[in-house]
């Protein structure tokens, strides 16, 4: 099997693994009136009424398998993503949008909103929370307008701001993120979380709507000033940070709700040791690399290519998610930016070995594409163009187009953010 087919292999056995149809009923069921999450164990017969809701690009698909878990004992319920291709009896399906927040993300988290506070202290809920909840349900603060809201974002993604950081502030400008939205409902939540951090922290996935925020209005002030960003914010902004800091507008909560808990059962840490699993199975010798892909992805390609001079092994395994610092137009996103970065070092070194960065979502940036698999093959045909010019428009799309070395998965129904493979036979 050539290299490239075996890099999709292990890729394809990881991303199964993260799929809700693969991992759900392993981690809950129903037991007569005993629902079981992990090792905890809920009696719905203590609760009058039983809502599913939710949000993200796993919501759908989560949403399917909950009904078929708990099937007649749900009430009703609502999810937010950023598309409806579920077949659902009790469970709505709002559209929201993703990565720049629309009208449709605020009508959507207007109507979870108030299906939520339609709960009573003797009901139960059931949310089922994964990546790109920020910005699919989003209610701002006023005077912020959703023009601003987008102004804002766009800044955000295109000026190297961690995940942390941009979560911090989303959250400041926000009356259902960093655990504002459970406290608007009085209900006992149980939250399933498809965890697109790669540490696990709660207060960040999908900013927190259900938990808490370790943030305040003065963190975010300086997020911004550290990153010259704070005057070129819209003027609403700006307004809604500066009452946040004279205590006018309140943070949002510091600690979470005793009667919401959170389950993760779903991460790129299973995605990664799934793929371990099938290096194994193929007999390649292994290393995987525990500390997570993060920071710019210039200096990342610079870190990968350490690593794969340090080792001897037959194929590496990295996790995790890379910002870009953006300065083209271009068509892409980080994983096809990282891959044709490392394009450049494998045609410029001579290394006989297949790389593939792909995103777990099947949606890499502002393209079609999951992301690139890219070889000593890809150099014949990058002769023939100029890949400077590519990387500095950001413009990766396009050319790994030309190569023929995207991955296009399609929206995968998941989100465990990114995992590359690297393979050198030996």
């Amino acid at each position: 099997m050539p290299n490239r087919e075996i890099a999709r292999n292990i890729f394809d056995h990881a991303l199964k693994s993260v799929l809700p149809q693969n991992f759900m009923s392993k981690y809950c069921h129903l037991e007569n009136e005993l629902f079981h999450v992990q090792d905890k164990i809920y009696d719905l017969s203590e609760y009058k009424n039983l809502y599913i809701f939710g949000s993200g690009k796993a919501a759908c698909t989560m949403a399917v398998e909950i009904e078929k878990i708990l099937q007649n004992k749900i009430y009703k319920g609502l999810v937010v993503a950023p598309y409806d291709n579920a077949e659902l009896k009790k469970i709505e399906v709002k559209i929201g949008s993703h990565p720049i927040p629309t009208l449709k993300s605020i009508d959507s988290a207007k109507a979870l909103f108030e299906m939520m506070q339609e709960c009573e202290e003797n009901d139960l809920y059931v949310f089922l929370l994964s990546g790109g909840s920020s910005a699919l349900i989003e209610i701002p603060i006023e005077p912020i307008t959703l023009q601003d809201l987008q102004s804002t974002t766009s800044l955000m993604l295109s000026n190297n701001l961690d995940i942390h950081e941009i979560n911090a502030i989303r959250k400041h400008l926000s009356m259902i993120k960093g655990g504002r939205l459970a406290e608007s409902c009085k209900a006992t939540g149980i939250v399933l979380v498809v965890s697109d951090v790669i540490d696990n922290a709660l207060d960040a996935i999908g900013s927190a709507p259900l938990y808490a925020d370790k943030s305040s209005f003065e963190d975010v002030k300086n997020i911004l000033d550290k990153n010259d960003l704070y005057f070129h914010m819209p003027s609403s902004v700006q307004k809604v940070i500066q009452k946040g800091l004279k205590g006018e507008i309140q943070d949002s909560p510091f600690e979470p709700l005793q009667r919401v808990t959170h389950h993760i059962i779903a991460s790129n840490a299973h995605a990664i040791k799934a793929a371990e699993l099938q290096v194994n199975i193929l007999g390649l010798s292994l290393q995987v690399i525990k500390e997570p892909m993060h920071g710019e992805v210039t200096a990342m390609a610079d870190k990968i290519l350490e690593i794969i001079n340090a080792s001897s092994k037959e194929c590496i395994l990295l996790g995790g998610e890379c910002t870009v610092d953006l300065k083209g137009n271009g068509e892409g996103g980080r994983n096809q930016h990282l891959a044709l970065l490392m394009l450049k070092k494998i045609c410029f070194n001579d290394l006989d070995i297949t790389f593939l960065s792909c995103s777990t979502d099947g949606i890499d940036g502002n393209s079609d594409a999951a992301g690139a698999v890219v070889d000593s093959e890809s150099c014949q045909k990058a002769k023939k163009l100029n890949i400077e010019k590519y990387i500095n428009n950001f413009d990766s799309y396009n050319f790994l187009k030309r190569t023929d070395d995207l991955i296009i998965t399609g929206a995968s129904g998941t989100n465990v953010i990114d995992i590359v493979i690297i393979l050198r036979r030996s």
